[in-house]
């Protein structure tokens, strides 16, 4: 047995300093899950599965091996002798096995108790026949270790027994650590094709009752293609994900779109409660190596995986994967030890103030709590963490919004609106945390499908969270946003560029608020001393579709410094107007030539006949700017600097002098 973790969930931990937080990480290292649970020493006995089943009593509670490794065979003699039991409970996490005993002819024998709920027991919840807990994954463990839930039977599907004489519990640990050292009766089926997996997988084989050999395939599920929705989700989301980072997936197609995009990736980690197929390719090339995460270095750590044969071949008797119990692999605690965590965990609703349901369809249970709050909470307190909801914006064939005013009627909230940090669609990233509601309310907007815009403005008008005069921008399919690069370099400072929106009021008041006095003369030729609300309004309301505005900050943060804007605004003759600023700090190495060389290629591309600008007398270098590039300048009439302007002509002639843009 591989020395492992002890159960964090057993230990206070409140304001450590450094010291005291490196010595709990040693101390945490040193116990086997194993010898922490205690499992009674039995005698097993080799039986067929009709045998075993049988020896459990009528009323009591059965907890059943989940994910992949269900227990099919031994299920199948559960309900096959079904007339033996009265009342008696089945408890389970996800299966994607069969579950008949969910079937109503079987009311008065079984009922099934969903800690997360799957297609093959969804119906059931729903028609009255089954139950649901809405619960952290993390604490599952807690009930039947305290006795909230006794357990009478764990059955569960083991490999063969090694030399050492213990199984392992392969492609699921999950819960099942906590249900085998409590249960009175633990029935195996052995199954020759489960995986011999790593970590805390292992048990003796002395903690089982009832041994069953039954070969059969395991259960799969195998990887989706993912659609065209998903890969837009998933390419917006890896431009979040680094070198380095340490994942955590959830299940569906938004995940795996990531991984399929994260192949120019280096010294991935893995610290999540499930893999699925995803990952095979990534480990086999190399970009998963678990160097970086500061914790657990060198291995993967999951608690299941939902996947195919291809996945379980990689994971057999691989020491680069390890297994633990959810009450590790998904306490906040053990996450936030990762560094650079990245947990991504999908939603079915949003509403306009960030309160995330995941469970549930209005009344009808969809699914559950699972490790969505353990990893959006673990993964805050990860040193460099980044957590993102990601769901598509509609559904329905875009006749129904994912992002609402207000949760359906009956819908619970699953991650509460002061945990969320980060949400995504098809549209873009929206940031929330420690925003107020006008601004996250904003942001959501923005990332929400364009026809449903107008309505999420006038309902937040209506409740007066958001100013009267905000309009909806509705630009997603302009071009020239593709011009804005991610980042660039200037004399070793980096600049990290996106276009402005609505949500960038307050930074661009800061913005403004930041300038010495000569910068905004120079910018607006006049003396100004404030930007109210409505000045600054329209400066971050710009729509793509005709017009052109990129900020640029100081870091990818998004509290982040806003360091330069460059923008132009068209006017009725085709003409458009262009204004660039650059902070003092970060003047004079190339950035001004940088932002015009990009307003000039959206114009473009804008069709604009003519860019005009006003400089100050006393700005020399924008000024070289527009001479180098070819603008016509003269002595303005009616500011005291000058007039610039270069018609359509010239503009391919302005954008072959110095260097391109980065894409």
């Amino acid at each position: 047995m591989t020395n492992g973790p002890t159960v964090t969930g057993e230990i206070q931990v409140t304001n450590l300093n450094k010291k005291e937080a490196e010595k709990l990480k040693q101390e945490v290292s040193v116990v086997p899950f194993y010898e922490k649970y205690k499992f009674s020493k039995k005698n097993p006995q080799w039986v067929d599965a009709d045998t075993a089943v049988r020896q459990i009593k009528k009323g009591k509670r059965i907890v059943l091996g989940s994910g992949c490794a269900e227990p099919q065979h031994l299920v199948e003699a559960l309900v096959r002798n079904a007339e033996h039991f009265y009342d008696n409970e089945i408890a389970h996490i996800l299966t994607v096995g069969i579950a008949p005993y969910a079937d109503p002819k079987y009311a008065d024998n079984f009922r099934h108790n969903a800690f997360f709920i799957g297609k093959n027991i969804r119906n059931a919840i729903r028609e009255g026949h089954a139950d649901y807990i809405p619960i952290f994954l993390s604490e599952v463990p807690m009930l039947f270790k305290t006795g909230q839930m006794p357990v009478h039977c764990a059955m569960i599907q083991v490999s063969p027994p090694d030399k050492h004489n213990k199984v392992s519990l392969g492609v699921s640990v999950d819960v099942l650590l906590a249900a085998i050292s409590k249960a009175d009766i633990v029935i195996a089926q052995v199954n020759k094709r489960m995986p011999e997996t790593m970590g805390e997988a292992k048990i003796p084989i002395t903690c089982i009752d009832y041994l069953v050999d039954a070969e059969e395939p395991l259960m799969e599920f195998p990887q989706g293609e993912s659609d065209v929705i998903s890969m837009m989700i998933g390419k917006h989301l890896v431009r979040y994900i680094r070198d380095g980072d340490t994942l955590q997936l959830g299940i569906g197609n938004i995940p795996d779109a990531v991984l399929l995009n994260l192949k120019d990736r280096h010294d991935l980690g893995v610290h999540s409660e499930m893999v699925s197929d995803g990952i095979v390719d990534l480990y086999k090339n190399g970009n998963i190596t678990n160097k970086c995460k500061g914790f657990n270095n060198g291995k993967s750590i999951i608690s299941f995986v939902l996947g195919s044969q291809k996945l379980f071949d990689v994971l057999h008797q691989n020491p680069d994967f390890h297994f633990y119990p959810t009450e590790y692999t998904n306490d906040p605690w053990v996450i936030s030890q990762n560094k650079n965590m990245v947990s991504i965990n999908s939603a079915i609703e949003i509403d306009l103030t960030g309160q995330v349901c995941s469970d549930s369809i209005g009344h009808k249970f969809f699914s559950g709590i699972g490790g969505q709050v353990d990893f959006v909470r673990g993964t805050r307190r990860s040193e460099g963490g980044r957590s993102f909801i990601a769901l598509p914006s509609t559904t329905k064939n875009d006749t129904i919004s994912r992002i609402v005013p207000t949760l359906n009627e009956g819908a619970g909230v699953v991650t509460s609106r002061g945990d969320v940090q980060y949400v995504a669609t098809e549209y873009g990233v929206a940031y929330l945390h420690g925003k107020n509601i006008r601004e996250r309310a904003l942001a959501l907007i923005q990332i929400a499908h364009p026809k449903f815009r107008d309505e999420l403005l006038h309902y937040l008008k209506q409740k007066h969270y958001v100013y009267l005069d905000h309009k909806t921008i509705k630009d997603d399919g302009s071009p020239v946003k593709e011009l804005i690069p991610f980042s660039h370099t200037f004399d070793q400072k980096t600049v990290y560029f996106r276009p402005l929106r609505p949500f960038d009021e307050k930074a661009i008041q800061d913005f403004f608020y930041s300038h010495e006095p000569e910068t905004i003369y120079q910018r607006y030729l006049t003396h100004v001393d404030a930007m109210p609300h409505k000045v600054a309004r329209a400066r971050v309301s710009v729509d793509y579709n005709k017009d052109m505005a990129v900020a640029g900050f100081k870091s990818t943060q998004p509290y982040a410094q806003m360091i330069c804007i460059g923008r132009y605004f068209r006017k009725e003759d085709d003409s458009a107007e262009m204004g660039i600023v650059v902070k003092e700090n970060y003047q004079h190495i190339g950035i001004g030539t940088f932002i015009f060389k990009m307003l000039v290629k959206a114009a473009f591309k804008h069709g604009i006949k003519r860019l005009t600008a006003y400089v100050a007398r006393n700005n020399g270098p924008m000024l070289s700017i527009y001479e180098k590039h070819g603008f016509e300048i003269k002595e303005s009439r009616e500011v005291d600097g000058y007039f610039v302007s270069l018609g359509q002509e010239k503009f391919e002639e302005a954008l072959s002098l110095g260097n391109e843009i980065s894409k």
